[in-house]
């Protein structure tokens, strides 16, 4: 099933911490402790694993 969101909303869902607040915090500076990123063109919406924390959200010690 096709999301209903545009692509702009979809990419919202990466979060709005900055790489050093999600440091910080203890998370990925990537993906924000999400474990995934969100990436859209066009219409064609994706999920991708982290590869930076390997999907554990966690940051690099």
């Amino acid at each position: 099933m096709a999301s209903r969101m545009t692509d702009q909303q979809w990419e919202a869902r990466n979060g709005a911490l900055s790489p050093g607040e999600a440091t910080a915090k203890g998370l990925c500076w990537q993906c924000t402790g999400n474990g995934v990123l969100y990436t859209a063109f066009g219409g064609v919406q994706r999920v991708v694993p982290c590869k930076e924390c390997r999907g554990n959200g966690e940051a690099s010690r």
